[in-house]
């Protein structure tokens, strides 16, 4: 008896023990729990190569991943992708590459990047954001600043230096007053002296004439001029043509509709070189070979081919030059700065100009004495040769066979001939074919017809179907009977599908 309630009181000592717990594990339970949260990433930067971004997370049961969301400077997207996860103890290591090989991010671009948890109830939580300046560290860079640019340079002493700066200021100075822009943010300029270093920036798509190349979104330009050449004429033209686009850009900004190229290119020539006697002369021979380039055909990417390439600058700085000549500068200007409005092409110039895109294109051809010029593009095809199976005799050669089987004159395409043997030779065997697979279905569908119907007529005899029943089923047959075997269209292309 004592035993037993000795028993009894353990028992009860126990179990208030655990009714005690349950409360307990709960509320330890959310004690314990963590609150998700993610760091700010620590940046690497290893140019040419990539930007790796670590961080730590700690990571909940209602986290279904995380993610890494990523902004270049000049772009308006965001780059989102998912970070792969090691979890221990409830916190995550995370580690997230964006590779950068030459072309795909350029020097002084700033890149932001955040961490962000995503829940499975569709919401999320982002960290703090960390940014890095992408530079290129394979120089120790000599810098001067002037009223509008800033120069970076590697080779050459102070006065190469300067001499890019003054070039660079007189430029926007310049084209800003010409256009109207209030230029105020920097300019940064970076100066290669190295050829190949210059194209390992702009990545392996980058032609081969290029020597100067300017990029709006992170207002940066860069060139390609040794330490000697600081006072060669062309140094003269390539940094104001570049700054000018820099400039123009600032003029056009808008969310809808960039200005076709030849309209930028042009103004860059026209403004930093004039239309020279080179540009003269690729337009007139052009214009006597017939040749010509519709400037329609130059409103995004000029021709690869070197001489298509040059013909296409002289033809826009030509037509800008008669813009200016025929129109004025203001109403150049004008033109340009309408296209802030994020207006077509067409409204632009009929505001500007009183005519729309082709008739200032027809007024400028005019001018040069040039007839409209013919677009390039798809041309038919020659006429193939003719199938050997085809009936009718084979055609001689420069013939076409028509449809009586005669020989009928070749084409403007070309002299078509069907090689191999004649058609008539081939067409037996076909025929052949054919019929022992029609008499192949005629025969299993009659057999079948039969076998249906010798177990009807017995399934009938026996009461296990009803007059009714049978009724049908021969009405059925007589319609299958009756009717044709085809593939339909539509079971042969969901066999296909399949």
């Amino acid at each position: 008896m004592a035993l037993r309630l000795m028993r009894s009181a353990v028992g009860c000592v126990l179990l208030v023990l655990v009714m005690a717990l349950v409360p307990l594990g709960a509320g330890a339970s959310v004690a314990l729990a963590a609150t998700p949260g993610v760091s700010a990433p620590a940046a690497k930067v290893v140019f040419l190569s990539a930007i790796t971004f670590t961080g730590t997370a700690t990571v909940t049961p209602d986290v279904s991943r995380v993610e890494i969301v990523v902004d270049i400077e000049g772009s308006r997207r965001s780059l989102v992708a998912d970070v792969e996860t090691s979890v221990r103890n409830g916190t995550a290591k995370l580690t997230w590459s964006l590779e950068t090989p030459g072309g795909y991010l350029l020097p002084n671009t700033n890149v932001t990047a955040r961490f962000r948890l995503a829940f499975a109830d569709g919401s999320t939580a982002t960290g703090p954001s960390t940014t890095v300046e992408y530079e290129d560290t394979r120089y120790a860079w000599k810098t001067v600043t002037g009223d509008f640019v800033t120069v970076h340079w590697v080779d050459g002493g102070s006065s190469f230096g300067q001499r890019a700066m003054q070039i660079g200021d007189e430029a926007v100075r310049s084209v800003s007053s010409l256009l109207g822009v209030a230029e105020q943010n920097p300019i940064d300029v970076y100066v290669y002296g190295n050829r190949q270093a210059f194209y390992d920036v702009l990545g392996p798509g980058t032609r081969e004439n290029v020597g100067g190349e300017a990029h709006p979104e992170i207002r940066t330009l860069f060139a390609n001029i040794g330490p000697d050449a600081v006072d060669d004429p062309w140094v003269g033209v390539v940094i104001p043509h570049e700054l000018t686009h820099l400039v123009f850009d600032s003029a056009v900004d808008n969310a809808y509709h960039y200005p076709p190229r030849w309209l930028n290119e042009g103004i860059a020539v026209n403004l930093s070189e004039g239309y020279g006697q080179s540009d003269r002369s690729a337009v007139g021979s052009a214009v006597s070979a017939g040749t010509l380039i519709p400037l329609r055909a130059l409103a995004a990417q000029f021709p690869t081919t070197r001489e298509r390439f040059y013909l296409a600058y002289a033809e826009s700085v030509a037509s800008v030059t008669f813009l200016v000549d025929r129109y004025g500068p203001d109403a150049m200007v004008k033109l340009v700065r309408s296209y802030a409005d994020g207006v077509s092409d067409d409204e632009t110039f009929r505001a500007a100009l009183g005519v729309d895109v082709a008739g200032f294109e027809a007024a400028w051809l005019d001018s040069i004495g040039a007839p409209t010029p013919s677009p390039f593009g798809p041309k038919p095809a020659p006429a193939g040769p003719v199938p050997a199976d085809w009936g009718g005799p084979a055609p001689t050669p420069g013939t076409i066979a028509g449809d009586s089987g005669a020989p009928t004159p070749a084409t403007s395409e070309g002299p078509v001939s069907a090689p191999g043997p004649q058609a008539s030779g081939s067409s037996i065997p076909t025929v052949i074919a054919g019929s022992f697979a029609l008499a192949f279905v005629i025969v299993l569908m009659i057999a079948l017809w039969a076998r249906r119907r010798s177990t009807l007529r017995s399934a009938t005899l026996t009461g296990a179907v009803t007059s009714e029943e049978a009724e049908s089923s021969q009405s059925q047959d007589e319609l299958m009977a009756d009717e044709d075997v085809v593939d339909s269209p539509a079971s042969v292309d969901g066999a296909a599908d399949r």
